[in-house]
C-alpha cells in the first residue's frame, strides 16, 4: 500500500511537472471592440436603421506572444425598423419615444415600438449573439457567419498579433477588409492581387474560398478585439 501510494505522489508530481512546463510563460487575453452604424440601410417609410456591434474574445498566447487559442463572438443589435427576424433589438429606454417596427414577413413598417419596461425588458432578454444565432443569422448557406470565424480563428493560431494584422493587410482587401478575389472586378483590388507572387496568390484565393467577410468593418472588428486581448493579457494562474 504505502509503495502504491508513494508511486501515486510520484506520477502526480510528474504530470504536474509536465503541465507547468507546457504551460510556461503563457498567458490569457479577454478583449472586447464596439462599433455603431447608420445602418444596414433604411425601413420601408425612409427612416433610418441604426445598429451597434459589440465583438469580444478570449486568446491564449504563448511564452513567444504567438496564439495558441482563440474563440470570438459578436452581438449584433439594431432598432426595430430592421427587417432581419433574428436581429437583436433595442427600441429606446422605457418612456422614451417610439421608434418604427418592420414586420419581418412583409418588409413593411406595421406599428411603433411601446419602449415600456416590459418592452425594453424583453428586447434585451431575448438577445443572442451571432454564434447563437448560428444559421439564423442568414449571411448565406454554405458559409455563414459562425463558420467564417471559426476559419479566421484557425488562421490566427500560430501567429502574433503583429502577425495577424501583418497578415490581413497583406491578403485582405484595403477597402473592405475581405480576402482578395482573383476574379475581382474593383481595380484597386485586382492591381494588389495582381502584385502578389503566385504563392502569396495562393494563400489569398484559400482565405476567400474560407472566408468572404470582413473582421474589421462596420459589422465588427475582431481585430481590435484580439490586439485588446493581447494588451490585457494575464499570466496563466493569476
Amino acid at each position: 500500500m504505502k509503495r502504491r501510494l508513494i508511486l501515486a505522489i510520484a506520477i502526480a508530481a510528474i504530470a504536474l511537472a509536465f503541465v507547468s512546463a507546457q504551460t510556461a510563460g503563457m498567458s490569457l487575453g479577454l478583449g472586447k471592440s464596439s462599433v455603431f452604424r447608420a445602418g444596414p440601410g433604411k425601413d420601408s417609410t425612409g427612416t433610418q436603421v441604426y445598429s451597434f456591434t459589440y465583438v469580444y474574445g478570449s486568446a491564449l498566447f504563448d511564452a513567444k506572444g504567438k496564439i495558441v487559442s482563440c474563440e470570438f463572438d459578436e452581438l449584433e443589435v439594431s432598432t426595430p425598423n430592421y427587417d432581419g427576424p433574428s436581429m437583436p433589438h433595442f427600441a429606446g429606454w422605457p418612456g422614451t419615444p417610439g421608434y418604427n417596427v418592420t414586420n419581418h414577413e412583409t418588409k413593411k413598417v406595421d406599428g411603433v415600438s411601446a419602449n415600456t419596461s416590459e418592452s425594453t425588458a424583453a428586447d434585451i432578454n431575448n438577445w443572442k449573439s451571432k454564434r447563437e444565432r448560428g444559421d439564423a443569422y442568414g449571411m448565406n448557406e454554405k458559409n455563414d457567419w459562425w463558420k467564417q470565424m471559426d476559419f479566421y480563428e484557425k488562421i490566427f493560431i500560430g501567429k502574433t498579433v503583429d502577425e495577424v494584422d501583418a497578415w490581413f493587410k497583406t491578403y485582405a482587401s484595403d477597402k473592405t477588409g475581405r480576402p482578395l478575389a482573383a476574379d475581382t472586378k474593383d481595380a484597386a483590388e485586382k492591381a494588389k492581387f495582381d502584385a502578389m507572387k503566385p504563392a502569396d496568390q495562393k494563400v489569398s484565393v484559400d482565405a476567400r474560398s474560407g472566408a468572404t467577410m470582413s473582421i474589421n468593418d462596420a459589422h465588427g472588428n475582431v481585430l481590435a478585439a484580439l490586439r485588446d486581448a493581447w494588451n490585457k493579457r494575464k499570466p496563466l494562474g493569476n
